[in-house]
């Protein structure tokens, strides 16, 4: 549709993690707030090349969410693991795949 590039490999990166995410969380409770926060800061420090302070300001944020996902007893502290591991690498992969494609 005529969107920048970086916007589109956003798109896609976000769309093909959520769906992974909810593929996995149909076998077994992987947090899927976490997945998409580490996802946020991962695209983030890809994006600018882990430059500026956006990556490190939005960090202790995702900390937050997994102690009150856990807190909340929504999750054990492995589901909010995995979901941190599975935001962070799937969207580090996904945003680089997605970048090469686009270009």
């Amino acid at each position: 549709m005529n969107a920048p590039r970086p916007v589109t490999a956003l798109a896609f990166t976000m769309a093909a993690l959520c769906a992974v995410a909810t593929a996995l969380t149909a076998v077994w409770k992987v947090s899927v707030h976490c997945t998409v926060a580490c996802a946020f800061v991962a695209v983030l420090s890809c994006a600018y090349d882990a430059e500026g302070p956006w990556p490190l300001t939005a960090a202790p944020l995702v900390a937050l969410i997994g102690w009150s996902r856990v807190r909340l007893r929504a999750h054990t502290v492995a589901q909010v693991m995995v979901g941190c591991l599975l935001g962070t690498a799937g969207a580090a992969f996904l945003w680089h795949l997605a970048s090469a494609v686009a270009a």
